[in-house]
């Protein structure tokens, strides 16, 4: 499908939950290029609730994702929906001939993972963007380069974390005992996979770093713990869990050494003398430097991601986190999964080939 810059990219929202929120807020942000057309919910009152919010009175409601990806009107399909679907929904999106901008993860199974790297080679000319946050903060886009660039010579280690706080304290998690929810808002049953609970900084410890060789992990109540090994020969050591929300989150998210210096990030909302935020520093001849970026959108990068996903579709932009990218990120929390279970050290295992 070719488009033209005359109007804007037509986009049906599928899934409403509480993710949907900054999704539609990112369309919102881009009205020149965008236009919100369906919301979709297998729950009729969180489609309805989202097009209260945000005001949205010509939006269609509907409440099976088929029904968009059969209309001519529909240029693209925003997927926030439960992780489970989204393998499914995916390759049915491109069949349909849609753009696709969907949440993480993408491939609950390996031989999942297989068909979407298949699917994004058959339908190249087609945009498949996914939501993994930590890529599209302005400063991790630039920390990015900067390390491509050498900044700090040859990779020696990387340290990340990343939490998501939590009401450890109340009832419902005490009740719950800490484990994941059994249900979606609607009430559907969402099944378990073979992934671990929190993704973002596996993600972002190959989008920084590289391919992962191998890994040991485990798992417990605070979260996922990953030792790895790159294919360049530097070693990693990563963080997911949760936090409490009576403290910080995460007030340090990135540490690389290199061979000529370090550079780290650091989010500083509560004892930052610069005023709070999310701030990166690089260190070399001794000598500190804060790297400078344009603009903020950390949360979940919803402003960058759209539009990334605009540029790609008008422009030809690189995506930030193409499917084939984040499939290779499912291949490494299947690893870690595998390593948590089996108490081994694992290597990666691309799916290019299953049985």
């Amino acid at each position: 499908m070719s488009e033209s810059t005359s109007r804007p990219l037509r986009v049906a929202v599928v899934g409403c939950g509480n993710v949907s929120r900054g999704h539609i807020r990112g369309w919102l942000g881009d009205p020149d290029r965008a236009r919100i057309i369906a919301l979709v919910d297998a729950a009729a009152h969180q489609a309805e609730a989202r097009r209260a919010q945000f005001e949205l009175s010509d939006v269609d409601i509907l409440a099976d994702y088929r029904e968009v990806l059969a209309r001519g009107d529909v240029d693209a399909v925003d997927l926030c929906t439960p992780g489970h679907l989204h393998t499914e929904m995916i390759l049915a999106a491109l069949d349909a001939g849609k753009h696709v901008l969907t949440e993480k993860p993408t491939g609950y199974t390996l031989e999942e993972c297989r068909r979407l790297r298949w699917y994004a080679r058959r339908y190249p000319q087609q945009k498949v963007a996914v939501g993994y946050s930590l890529r599209y903060y302005p400063l991790n886009i630039k920390v990015k380069q900067l390390l491509a660039q050498g900044v700090v010579g040859e990779l020696l280690s990387i340290e990340a974390s990343h939490n998501h706080p939590s009401p450890l304290g109340g009832a419902g998690y005490a009740e719950s005992g800490g484990r994941t929810q059994l249900s979606d808002s609607g009430g559907h049953y969402l099944p378990s996979s073979e992934l671990t609970r929190s993704t973002h900084v596996f993600d972002f410890m190959r989008y920084v770093g590289g391919e992962v060789r191998d890994v040991f992990a485990f798992q417990e109540r605070g979260g996922t713990f990953a030792l790895m090994r790159y294919e360049s020969g530097a070693i990693g050591k990563a963080a997911a869990g949760i936090a409490s929300d009576q403290g910080l989150a995460t007030p340090h998210v990135l540490s690389v050494q290199g061979t000529t210096g370090t550079l780290f990030t650091q989010n500083d909302r509560v004892i930052s003398a610069w005023g709070g935020g999310y701030h990166g520093f690089v260190v070399t001849a001794g000598k500190q430097q804060r790297i400078d970026v344009a603009e903020s959108d950390t949360g979940h990068g919803d402003a960058t991601r759209t539009r990334n996903f605009l540029d790609a579709v008008y422009d030809g932009t690189p995506l930030i986190a193409p499917l084939e990218d984040s499939v290779a990120t499912s291949e490494l929390l299947h690893a870690i999964w595998l390593s948590h279970n089996t108490e081994q050290r694992v290597p990666v295992h691309r799916a290019h080939k299953t049985g």
